[in-house]
C-alpha cells in the first residue's frame, strides 16, 4: 500500500507499508528517509471529509482512518513544538524551520510588529540565500518569502536587507536554528487551532499550545486563556466537546464546543489531552495510554473474549513525554556515535596504517569527522554549547549543564524544577571515545 507524504516545503516522499499497516509504521519509514530520530515530536495529517485537519492516530490502522482508497495522501507535521535548544539533530531542526516558514506564509503564526518581521526574515534569507550580496536580486528574495505573511513595502525590505547585512558569514545550519529561536518567543508559536462555535453562537479558533487552551478570534488574537491546571476534564460526545474549569472560587464551569464533525470533536479531544500530558507531565499515564473504543464489530466479539483486538481503536497515540523524548534521544544518539566510532575504528585498523599510525582519508575522513561532530553536540552543555556535561540536578536529576552553567542556575532548564543539589558526574569524553 502506497502512502505519499508530503513535507512542509512540499516535497512528497513515497512510502509503501502493509496494506494493513498502522501509523506508526509510515511514520517511521518517513523519519527513516529523513534520518530523524526525534520522530516523537512529529505527526502525520490528512483531511476530514468536511476539510478539517485531523492526526492520523499512529496506532490504528491507516486503512480505517483514512477516506477512499490508496494510494493516501499525508502531510509530516511538527505535532509538539519544543523549544529549539532541546532539539539534537540538525535534520529535526530543519523540519522545525520548515514548518514555522510554513506556518508564517499561511499567518498561522503571527509577528507582532515589523522588527520581528524583518529579524526572521533576515535569518530566512540567510539560511536559503547566504550572505547579502546584491540588494535588488535580494529583495525579490524577500518578497518570496513575505509571501502571504506581510506586505513587503519598501521600509520592510530595506529594514530586512540591513538585518541580512549583520549575519554575514553565518552558516545555514545556525541561521536555521537562531530563526526558530526569535519564532519561539511568538505568542502563538505551537499553537493548534480548531475552528468552533461556542454557546453564544459565535466562531472562534480554539488554539492549543503548550501552557494551555486559547480562545482567538478569526484574526488569531488570544481574546481568554484557560491553563492546563485549572482544567478537571475533557469530555467530547458526537461533534460537542467539553471542558471543565475550576474558577478561583473553586466551583466547575462547563465550557462548550461545537466543532464541524465527530472526528474534529475527537480532534480538540485528542489535542488537549495529547498536549498537557506532553509538555505538563512526568510520563504519559496509563489512563491515556490505554483508553481505547471499539466498533460493533469489537463490541460483540469482546462478549465472549475481553482481551480480543477485534475492532479495537485507541483513542490517543503519545508514546513519550517532551522531558522522556529528550533523555531516549540522547540516549540513542550516544549508542549510536559510540558504536559507529568503534566500528570505523576497527575498520580502520584492518585497512589502513601510515607509519604505524590510523590513517583515515578522503570521503571515510569526512563522514566520520561529520558523525564526530553530532556526536560532540549531543553531550555538550544545553546552556553555553561549548563545555561537555558535568553535572546532574537534584531531585529532578537532569543531566544538561557543564561545571559553570550548572553553579549558576537556579532551575532545572529542563523541566523548571528547582535545583536542590548539584552533583559532579564523570562522562567519556570525546577523547576517550574515539
Amino acid at each position: 500500500m502506497l502512502c505519499y507524504v508530503t513535507q512542509p516545503n512540499w516535497v512528497v516522499l513515497e512510502v509503501e507499508v502493509d496494506p494493513k499497516a498502522n501509523g506508526q509504521e509510515c511514520i517511521d519509514k518517513v523519519c527513516q528517509q529523513l534520518g530523524i530520530v526525534e520522530e516523537d515530536y512529529f505527526g502525520l495529517q490528512y483531511k476530514g471529509g468536511k476539510g478539517e485537519n485531523l492526526w492520523l492516530n499512529l496506532r490504528n490502522r491507516i486503512d480505517r482512518q483514512m477516506i477512499g482508497m490508496p494510494p493516501f495522501r499525508l502531510q509530516l507535521r511538527v505535532k509538539f513544538f519544543v523549544r529549539p535548544h532541546y532539539i539534537l539533530q540538525e535534520s529535526t531542526r530543519n523540519q522545525f524551520y520548515l514548518q514555522v516558514k510554513q506556518d508564517l506564509q499561511s499567518q498561522k503564526l503571527v509577528t507582532e510588529n515589523m522588527q520581528q518581521t524583518s529579524v526572521i526574515a533576515a535569518l530566512m534569507a540567510q539560511a536559503e540565500f547566504g550572505d547579502l550580496q546584491n540588494k535588488n536580486i535580494q529583495f525579490n528574495h524577500y518578497r518570496n518569502l513575505l509571501q502571504g505573511w506581510a506586505e513587503p513595502n519598501h521600509l520592510l525590505l530595506q529594514s530586512i536587507a540591513t538585518e541580512h547585512e549583520k549575519l554575514q558569514g553565518l552558516e545555514h545550519s545556525a541561521a536555521e536554528y537562531r530563526m526558530l529561536q526569535v519564532a519561539a518567543e511568538l505568542q502563538n508559536y505551537g499553537m493548534e487551532y480548531h475552528e468552533a462555535r461556542v454557546a453564544s453562537g459565535d466562531l472562534i479558533q480554539v488554539g492549543v499550545g503548550p501552557e494551555g487552551v486559547f480562545l482567538c478570534n478569526d484574526k488569531l488574537e488570544q481574546t481568554d486563556k484557560i491553563g492546563y491546571p485549572t482544567i478537571q476534564k475533557a469530555v467530547h460526545s458526537g461533534r460537542i466537546c467539553n471542558l471543565h474549569i475550576v474558577n478561583d472560587k473553586g466551583e466547575v464551569t462547563e465550557m462548550i464546543f461545537k466543532l464541524v464533525s465527530q472526528k474534529a470533536a475527537n480532534a480538540l479531544y485528542r489535542s488537549v489531552t495529547e498536549m498537557h500530558s506532553f509538555f505538563r507531565c512526568d510520563t504519559v499515564q496509563v489512563a491515556v495510554a490505554s483508553q481505547f473504543s471499539r466498533d460493533l464489530k469489537g463490541t460483540f466479539a469482546s462478549i465472549f473474549n475481553e482481551k480480543t483486538t477485534v475492532g479495537l481503536e485507541y483513542v490517543f497515540d503519545i508514546r513519550r513525554t517532551c522531558r522522556e523524548t529528550y533523555d531516549h534521544v540522547r540516549r540513542v544518539l550516544y549508542t549510536d556515535k559510540v558504536q559507529t566510532c568503534q566500528s570505523n575504528k576497527e575498520e580502520d585498523n584492518k585497512n589502513a596504517s601510515c607509519n604505524g599510525h590510523i590513517c583515515v582519508c578522503g570521503k571515510d575522513r569526512k563522514i566520520l569527522q561529520e558523525k564526530l561532530d553530532r556526536f560532540q553536540e549531543s553531550v555538550s552543555c544545553c546552556v553555553c554549547r561549548d563545555a561537555e556535561i558535568e553535572t546532574v540536578f537534584f531531585p529532578c536529576r537532569h543531566v544538561t549543564c557543564c561545571n559553570n552553567c550548572a553553579a549558576k542556575l537556579n532551575f532545572c532548564p529542563m523541566c523548571r524544577s528547582k535545583i536542590e543539589d548539584i552533583q559532579r558526574i564523570f562522562l567519556p569524553t570525546i577523547q576517550n571515545t574515539v
